[in-house]
């Protein structure tokens, strides 16, 4: 194992076959220790052992659930040693930061018809003591009894976690985790699902033929979106689902950590009109069924507020909102210059690229100035018939000095195009979203950390 892997420690535990051989030869006053630290009372998906006997392991209904109490612990130390000829049983339950669900930040500590409580402060230990020759089905907990052998066997349970748990050298992050499990998608009605098919023949969201399987754990991704909800009094609008939702869970299943802002923080609108059945994409699917994604989304992180230094990748997800505040954000302008003087893989579709006109190059121009960009064509805002917005990506664009690239159809929204040009990939709308999030992996791929 060392040859492949930084970190190997000897096996612990002790070899009891000549015990089991010759039970005679057993040490009676051997300390026995064990120690788990999995959470093992949540499971791996919040399912209970009748939930799995009836086939509802994803999204059990409440009643099927493992109900956790609120504030207890789950993890455990447990010790067995005899002490003047008692043969005790001491056990130590304690809440490890680093098994939260969120490691070292947070925990979902309960989740049922209240909503889902967090706590962000370990618990205390809890303790039990259990003298197991005149209390063996362990009834009577004696962990506060001054005549007991507490205070001893403690100092022993410390001295052997010390001698059986090896201290960590340099720990990898941690694989995020999912503890409530929920349906890996919400299912459109079968009519739409064919509508869907028959709109893709068309050309609306088609899939990549290119598309590849990266792996990228340890690197991190953010993806920015409006703040933006209103298009015209009674019409609402926001980020367009997909120009979100496409890139997010192409770069989590590539392993990387993936966190959502825009400019203000807080609530992200999403358009109505891209939640439709017939009109989104199975990312969005997969987005209304994500409660981790779905708290994201409506708590994002305010831009201002982020060190640009700790990501490798920044995606600017569009939408009719992008074109009220991505270009008259004097923050996300500096933040992308800063990204880019930073050699982040930067990219966005349609009016993400918004966010761009006012970023500056490492050498004072504008970031967009001589170099490749595509975003929404100002023929497919005048085909939607939407042209009262303040900013319009293909003029805005042309302004800065871009070199504008798209391709047209009889409906533009039909179209698709992306470029690559350095470390900026940028697409014409929705249709380029695969496309887009597949070359920023590529970049991230041949690039150092």
């Amino acid at each position: 194992m060392r040859r492949d892997f930084s970190e190997v420690h000897p096996l612990p535990g002790i070899n009891l076959m000549p015990v089991v051989a010759e039970p005679a030869s057993a040490d009676r006053e051997r300390a026995v220790y064990l120690m788990t630290r999995d959470n093992m009372l949540e499971g791996d998906s919040g399912a209970s052992g009748l939930a799995r006997r009836f086939g509802r392991t994803v999204e059990p209904p409440t009643p099927l659930r493992i109900q956790v109490p609120a504030h207890v612990g789950a993890n455990f130390e447990g010790l067995v040693q005899r002490v003047d000829g008692t043969l005790w049983k001491l056990v130590r339950t304690f809440d490890d930061p680093a098994t939260w669900t969120e490691p070292g930040v947070r925990h979902l500590a309960a989740n049922g018809p209240g909503g889902e409580r967090f706590r962000t402060a370990p618990l205390p230990d809890q303790w039990e003591l259990y003298d197991l020759e005149r209390d063996p089905i362990e009834a009577e907990n004696r962990a506060d009894d001054p005549t007991c052998a507490a205070a001893q066997l403690r100092v022993v349970m410390r001295s052997e976690r010390e001698r059986a748990v090896p201290a960590r050298n340099h720990p990898w992050p941690c694989a995020e985790r999912h503890p409530s499990g929920g349906p890996t998608t919400k299912t459109p009605p079968r009519p739409a699902r064919a509508l869907r098919k028959l709109l893709q023949r068309f050309g609306l969201h088609p899939d990549d033929a290119d598309a590849t399987d990266f792996e990228l754990t340890g690197r991190r991704a953010l993806v920015i979106a409006t703040n933006h909800g209103v298009l015209d009094i009674g019409k609402p609008t926001g980020v367009f689902a997909s120009e979100m939702t496409v890139p997010y869970y192409a770069f989590l299943d590539a392993g990387m950590e993936v966190d959502v802002a825009s400019p203000a923080g807080g609530i992200i609108p999403v358009d109505p009109l891209s939640l439709r059945p017939i009109v989104r994409t199975a990312d969005d699917d997969r987005f209304l069924a994500d409660d981790d994604f779905r708290r994201k989304v409506t708590d994002s992180l305010p831009v201002g507020e982020l060190d640009m230094s700790r990501y490798d990748a920044v995606f600017l997800a569009g939408g009719w909102g992008a074109a009220f505040d991505f270009a008259e954000s004097t923050t996300l302008a500096q933040k992308m210059t800063e990204a880019n003087a930073l050699g982040l893989v930067i990219g966005g579709v349609c009016h993400g690229p918004l966010g761009l006109v006012n970023a500056k190059g490492v050498d004072g121009r504008p970031l967009v100035a001589g170099r490749k960009v595509s975003a929404v064509t100002d023929k497919q805002v005048h085909e939607l018939g939407i042209e009262s917005t303040p900013t319009h990506p293909e003029t805005e664009l042309r302004k800065a000095g871009a070199e504008f690239e798209s391709e047209h159809r009889f409906r533009d929204p039909l179209a698709n195009h992306w470029v690559v040009d350095g470390n900026l990939v940028t697409g014409q709308n929705q249709n380029a979203g695969p496309m887009v999030a597949r070359e920023m992996m590529q970049l991230l791929g041949r690039a150092e950390p």
